[in-house]
Formats: structure tokens, C-alpha cells, sequence
């Protein structure tokens, strides 16, 4: 008994002391600094007008669900590093939706926090993902410099855009999932409902977190197999009322927490600025000019308007035009190797450049695809060739991610509008949890045998990682590089890289 009670003793302190590895690391790779460079880049323009308006009470409309702009303007609303700034120049920010000058001295610490410190967050997640997959600390903690040294995902989430909250919600209903799948009993309603409210959170920031909503029916099944049965086994009409019954609380979870998000977007927005109502209906001002954006009853006039608003400008974008000198996107099969990187900013200092750039880890990235490769082919051998299944829950934890992966690339390659790099950090993700569930899957034995030659190797791989990560950061922080230094870093011809001469 005492036996027992060290060991779990011993178990808990490693995962405390792992915890907090990551957490240093990960603040120093995502969080430090964040309001750094004091200037604004890509969609930052966007996002922060938007900001701006929530704090002012200025109605607007805008292609993407509000929560991921509520968390920008939140971060400004609490830090609030521009008081010293005339509310009358904060104010002119509100006139536009893509601000070109902001005033003297204005400090992006408050309108970049939530993101970077979502990003930083995401980082325990992740190594809590690998454990509830895995019950091994040590392996969880070196495969999750994946994503504490991944350059891409540092650049974009260190900045007032949406990503940084996206994929912290994204990453906490996986790792919900993760938990729900691990454990024995049968899941309740209860379940379903969280699990439809960590669906609902990534949705209402960006429609490609709708992607989470994939989880329900792999939970669903699983949960439906619990005692053993096979699943064609049971009556049709009891499949169909379970299903009806738990999809239902998921769904309930999922459009609550969807349409709290949109109620508190309409009852901010009080008012439209210079008359620019976003083709809103005469509804729609009506409810405005009558003080009624926090009535209830109003919500539903309110919604259709804002959806179709989204609807028609994604239709307004431009298609892909790989002509271009200056474009800037890439196609969707082509973000699997890293193309296109973005230069986000560039400013000449001193004999270098100090660039701001879209780059990704290649080791990362690489591995990451050999994981979606060697997911297939083991999904492939167990279909064609009917190969033994050697752990069941790995396997369907490799089918549920590979199949979620799937699915997301396929909707992507179907949209016409132009799609950029950081469009794939969500299938980048999945294959993130690939990698450690084929290499669990296929060095089952070994780790459970403490192998010295696979820990060496596997400390071997996450130094390289942190290795090429170090040598890519100044693209991603920022710093200065002479053009020979930049070019040193061009490992690739299809990342697009360019010095600036």
C-alpha cells in the first residue's frame, strides 16, 4: 500500500515539475515581449478597429464571429496601456475598419494579450493532451516542443489577431475529447454538454473552428461500444434515440455558448459611426436608433443580418493568383511543406533588416507530415490488408485525428477565395497529435521497457527542434539580419523567402 502511494506520489510531482518546464519555456518562447514590435502588421489593422469599437459602443459588422475581437478589445480594456492617449484620437480609430495611423505612442500591450497569453496557455494544454494520451510524462514533455518551439505559430499568436485564442480552444476541447475517450465508464449528458460548449468557444471566433464539432460523433460511437457490443448489433431505433438524445445536449452546449457570444456583440454595438450601418436592414436600424440591440427579442433580425453580412464578404475576396509578384497566398496542399512564408513587416536597421515573417520550423513541420503519412498508411493496412490492430485506443485516436485532418483539408481545397499559411494551423495541430500517436503506437514495447537508445534519440530530436527554432527566431521575433544571414535561412525555394536589399 505504501508501495502504491509513492509511486502515484513520485508520478504527480513529475507532472508538477513538468508543468512548470513548460510553462518557462513556453512564456519565453510566446508570451515575453509580446507588445513587441511596437508597430502594427497583417491583420492587426483589422482587428484592432474592431476593438476599438466594442470599447467606444460602435456598431459594426465583420467576416468572422465576434469572440476572437471581444478577447482583443478585453485585453485593451483591462491593461488599458493607452490612457495616456487623448480618448478623441481613440475615438477616430472607430471611423474606419482598417487603421492606417494610429497615434503617437500607442502601446500594443493591451490589444495583443489575450492572444499571446492564450498561445502561451496552449502550451500546457498541449502537454496535458500527450499525457492523458500517453500516462507517460517523460514523452509527453519532449514532444511538446512541437509546439513550444514552432516559429509560425509564435509569430502569428504574438499579435492581435485571432489565432492565438482559436487554438487554445481548439486544443482544450481535444484535449476534453482526449479525457472523455481515456476514461472507462459511460459518458453522461453532462459530457456531451461541455464537450458542445468547448465546440461552440472555437466557432464563435472563427468558422474553421466548427472543425471540433467533428468530435461528438467519434465520442458518440465510442460511447455507444462501451460494453463490448458490436455496433451493428444493436437495433436501429436505440442507436438513432441515443444519438438524437446526446446530440442534442451537445448541441444545446454549443448554441448556447455560440449565441451568448452574438447577444454580447449586438448589446455592445449602440450605435453606427458616420452612418456606416454594413447593410444592415432597416431593421436592424431601427433596433439601433430605438436602444433595443440588448433586447432578446431582437437577437434573431440581428443575427440573420450579421451572417449574411459574412456570407457576402468572403465571396468578395479574390481567388488565388500565384502570378502575382506579391502574393501572398498559397495552395492548401502546398501548407503541408511550409509554402508560402508571409513577410508580415521589414524595417532597415543599423547594416541589417529586422523582418517579421510568416516562417515555419521545417523539423516540426516535417514531422508533423510524416505523422499524417504514417496514419494513413496504418489506416490503410488495417482496411486493405485487414493488418492486426496492436493498441485500440491508439488506433481510433489515430483514425478520429487523421479523419478530422481529412476532413478539414477537403473543405479547404473545395473554398475558392485565396487561403494563406496560417490557414493550416488547425490540420498543422492534428498532425502535431499524429506524430505522438504513431510513435506510441509503434514503440509501444519500447517505451513501456524504458528503452535508453529511444529517450536518447527522442532528447536528440526536441534539442534539434529547439535548435531550428533558435536559428529561425529572428524572422519570428523580429531582429535584425544581415542579407547574407537571411539567406541562410532560405533551406527552400518553394517558402518564397526574400531579402529585402
Amino acid at each position: 500500500m505504501n508501495f502504491i502511494k509513492h509511486f502515484f506520489s513520485r508520478k504527480r510531482n513529475i507532472l508538477i515539475f513538468y508543468s512548470v518546464i513548460v510553462l518557462v519555456v513556453s512564456y519565453f518562447t510566446y508570451f515575453k515581449n509580446y507588445d513587441y514590435p511596437p508597430s502594427v502588421f497583417w491583420d492587426e489593422n483589422y482587428h484592432i478597429a474592431s476593438a476599438q469599437k466594442y470599447l467606444t459602443g460602435v456598431m459594426f459588422m465583420e467576416p468572422h464571429p465576434p469572440l476572437g475581437k471581444l478577447f482583443v478589445a478585453l485585453g485593451e480594456y483591462i491593461i488599458h496601456p493607452n490612457s495616456n492617449i487623448a480618448p478623441m484620437e481613440l475615438f477616430k480609430l472607430t471611423q474606419t475598419d482598417y487603421i492606417k495611423d494610429f497615434p503617437a505612442g500607442y502601446s500594443f500591450a493591451g490589444v495583443r494579450f489575450f492572444s499571446a497569453l492564450f498561445a502561451w496557455l496552449s502550451a500546457i494544454v498541449f502537454f496535458y493532451i500527450f499525457y492523458f494520451i500517453s500516462k507517460n510524462p517523460h514523452t509527453s514533455l519532449i514532444f511538446s516542443s512541437l509546439y513550444i518551439f514552432e516559429n509560425a505559430l509564435i509569430t502569428h499568436s504574438r499579435a492581435a489577431m485571432l489565432e492565438g485564442s482559436h487554438l487554445f480552444f481548439i486544443l482544450l476541447a481535444v484535449l476534453y475529447f482526449v479525457y472523455l475517450v481515456q476514461k472507462p465508464s459511460r459518458k453522461t449528458l453532462l459530457n456531451y454538454f461541455i464537450l458542445g460548449i468547448l465546440a461552440g468557444i472555437p466557432t464563435s471566433i472563427k468558422a474553421t473552428g466548427a472543425i471540433t464539432v467533428f468530435l461528438f460523433p467519434f465520442l458518440f460511437f465510442l460511447d455507444f461500444n462501451h460494453q463490448g457490443l458490436p455496433f451493428i448489433s444493436r437495433t436501429v431505433l436505440d442507436g438513432f434515440k441515443k444519438i438524437i438524445i446526446k446530440g442534442l445536449f451537445f448541441a444545446i452546449g454549443a448554441v448556447a455558448v455560440f449565441s451568448l457570444i452574438w447577444y454580447i456583440h449586438f448589446s455592445l454595438g449602440k450605435f453606427a459611426a458616420g452612418d456606416k450601418f454594413y447593410k444592415a436592414s432597416e431593421e436592424y436600424k431601427e433596433i439601433m436608433t430605438n436602444g433595443l440591440t440588448s433586447d432578446p427579442k431582437y437577437f434573431g433580425a440581428m443575427l440573420k443580418d450579421n451572417l449574411a453580412y459574412m456570407a457576402n464578404y468572403n465571396k468578395g475576396v479574390p481567388k488565388l493568383d500565384v502570378c502575382k509578384p506579391d502574393e501572398n497566398g498559397s495552395y492548401p496542399l502546398a501548407w503541408l511543406v511550409g509554402d508560402k512564408s508571409i513577410n508580415y513587416r521589414w524595417e532597415k536597421s543599423g547594416d541589417g533588416v529586422r523582418y517579421m515573417y510568416l516562417q515555419a520550423n521545417p523539423i516540426t513541420w516535417f514531422l508533423g507530415l510524416a505523422g499524417i503519412i504514417l496514419s494513413l498508411i496504418l489506416i490503410i493496412g488495417r482496411i486493405v490488408f485487414k493488418n492486426p490492430i496492436k493498441n485500440k485506443n491508439l488506433f481510433y485516436l489515430i483514425t478520429a485525428f487523421t479523419t478530422l485532418y481529412v476532413i478539414y483539408m477537403a473543405i479547404m481545397l473545395r473554398i475558392e477565395r485565396v487561403m494563406y499559411l496560417y490557414h493550416y494551423f488547425i490540420p498543422l495541430i492534428f498532425s502535431f497529435i499524429l506524430v505522438f500517436l504513431v510513435f506510441n503506437y509503434i514503440f509501444e514495447e519500447k517505451i513501456a521497457n524504458k528503452s535508453k537508445k529511444l529517450y536518447i534519440g527522442l532528447i536528440i530530436l526536441a534539442v534539434i527542434i529547439a535548435g531550428t527554432y533558435k536559428f529561425f527566431s529572428p524572422l519570428s521575433y523580429y531582429q535584425p539580419l544581415t542579407t547574407e544571414q537571411f539567406e541562410k535561412r532560405i533551406w527552400f525555394d518553394f517558402w518564397k523567402l526574400k531579402p529585402i536589399e
